[in-house]
């Protein structure tokens, strides 16, 4: 029998990975803001086996969301146009394939980004950048009906924090309190519009959870996700490592 030499698997392996699509997989999206707790969130959801829920990405998905949207109406422009004259300001447009360009833009986020390690079916991401000063409203809830409608059997986990606690919370409490309660009470504005509209999305609150454990439980199963308890007693014992004081 013939062994490949590391080099060749190696390559082998890449070439398999090319083939990886988006929609391959189920879908968790953390949907929040900084000090919200969503790092916690995130380890206790990744406890479940067959999980891999990554962190921060600067909000790259929502860029290419817009990209998304930005070529949907530049196809529509061109076809309403006829524009297909070389003087003409949209020249071209009508030729765009804003669908071609999402189904490659999405595999290479789930290929380049998300990274699906072996054996994990349920892969996303948590983020924090959704404040009016990185979207308005209506593009809020547009991106949010983007995941929804986008990845397969998408599930929105909004997690909220007392306005407050998250004023005083690390490098946040060198900013002028009433800016950062204002930008989370309008999150949660936001969190709980979309919420109550959407059976895809749920509404987590961090002051709730930490005091009473089994309120992850409802989480869980709106993840189609088995519950641990001990495994989840272990994540809760575990400090943070990326701030001091939550």
């Amino acid at each position: 029998m013939r062994v490949l030499s590391r080099e060749s698997a190696e390559r082998n392996n890449k070439l398999k990975a090319r083939a990886m699509q988006y929609s391959d997989f189920e879908y968790i999206f953390i949907i929040t803001y900084a000090r919200s707790g969503s790092t916690l969130l995130q380890s206790l959801i990744n406890s479940a086996d067959g999980v891999q829920i990554r962190g921060e990405n600067n909000n790259a998905l929502f860029h290419l969301f817009l990209s998304c949207a930005g070529l949907r109406e530049t196809s529509s422009r061109g076809r309403w146009g006829q524009q297909s004259q070389p003087d003409e300001p949209w020249y071209g447009a009508g030729e765009v394939d804003p669908e071609a360009f999402a189904q490659k833009v999405l595999n290479s986020f789930v290929e380049d980004v998300l990274k699906p390690a072996e054996g994990k079916r349920t892969i996303g991401f948590k983020e924090i950048r959704h404040t009016p000063y990185f979207m308005g409203s209506d593009q809020f809830s547009n991106y949010m009906s983007f995941l929804e409608t986008t990845f397969p059997n998408a599930r929105i986990v909004f997690n909220s924090r007392t306005a407050q606690d998250v004023a005083n919370s690390a490098w946040l409490k060198q900013e002028d309190p009433k800016k950062i309660i204002g930008w989370v009470n309008e999150c949660d504005r936001r969190f709980a519009n979309y919420a109550e509209t959407s059976d895809r999305a749920i509404l987590m609150r961090y002051d709730d959870y930490v005091k009473e454990h089994d309120r992850l439980e409802e989480l869980f199963s709106f993840l189609g996700l088995p519950f641990d308890r001990d495994k989840v007693e272990e994540i809760f014992d575990k400090p943070l490592t990326h701030a001091k004081k939550l």
